[in-house]
């Protein structure tokens, strides 16, 4: 994800294909964004204290944990970034680990509101 240009829609959230992915169900699609937004927090946190405390295992499995269920909710740029990081823990070598988590963090922010307005739709 570039810092110069703003993600697209679908590269924050590609709604279409989390639809298509429910069967055009509306409402569990909201469903699962709301259990994503309850997940991301403790993520989150794990992933951070991570990088904080250059701990490459712990930080390999919180960022594999996210980047699976940011897949799976077609959260793209997330998943990106969360893959990143988890190919830095898995290396052992945290260089650019901060960098990386501030990428995850910016991508997080654009993702988190169309989280929220995917479940008040639903």
């Amino acid at each position: 994800m570039s810092s110069m240009q703003p993600p697209s829609d679908s590269e924050a959230l590609d709604g279409a294909a989390l639809l298509t992915l429910v069967g055009g169900d509306q409402k569990l699609a909201g469903e699962l964004a709301g259990l994503f937004l309850n997940d991301i927090e403790p993520r989150m946190n794990e992933i951070t204290s991570a990088v904080t405390e250059r701990d490459a295992v712990r930080l390999r499995a919180g960022a594999h944990a996210l980047r699976g269920s940011s897949f799976t909710m077609q959260a793209n740029n997330v998943s990106a970034a969360a893959g990143a990081l988890e190919a830095i823990g898995h290396s052992g070598l945290l260089e650019g680990a901060q960098r990386a988590l501030d990428e995850l963090n910016v991508a997080m922010a654009i993702l988190r509101p169309r989280l929220v307005a995917l479940v008040g739709a639903a």
